[in-house]
């Protein structure tokens, strides 16, 4: 498996909303971006939960029906990035012994995750 040069990495990373600045520009001017809120990275952990619970909100009370399929979109992400969590921990715990399928899940699962930066060997 290639590991990323650090320009792809960078790029990755990169928040899709606000390309990487952080902001956004509204009618009323340039405001922080929803999504990263100011980091200009991708949204991982409790910053992505954030904007989960806002896109719930904010999709609650429409009468066109696309309440229930929001719903069941963040329902299935959070599902998702749970089971993650448990293989990547499942994979941790083997650490020492690990056999190369047990590394590649682990590196896998963080990689769709993110909750641990890969760093260059």
């Amino acid at each position: 498996m290639t590991t990323p040069t650090s320009a792809e990495s960078r790029e990755s990373d990169q928040c899709l909303t606000c390309y990487g600045t952080g902001e956004i520009v509204t009618e009323g001017g340039a405001s922080i971006c929803p999504d990263c809120l100011g980091h200009q990275r991708a949204p991982r952990g409790t910053v992505m939960e954030w904007r989960l619970r806002d896109l719930e909100r904010a999709h609650a009370s429409h009468t066109t029906g696309c309440s229930g399929d929001v719903a069941w979109l963040v329902h299935e992400l959070r599902r998702h990035r749970e089971a993650l969590v448990e293989i990547l921990t499942l994979c941790q715990e083997q650490e020492g012994d690990e056999p190369r399928a047990v590394a590649e899940i682990r590196h896998l699962s963080n990689e769709a995750l993110g909750l641990y930066r890969v760093e260059k060997a």
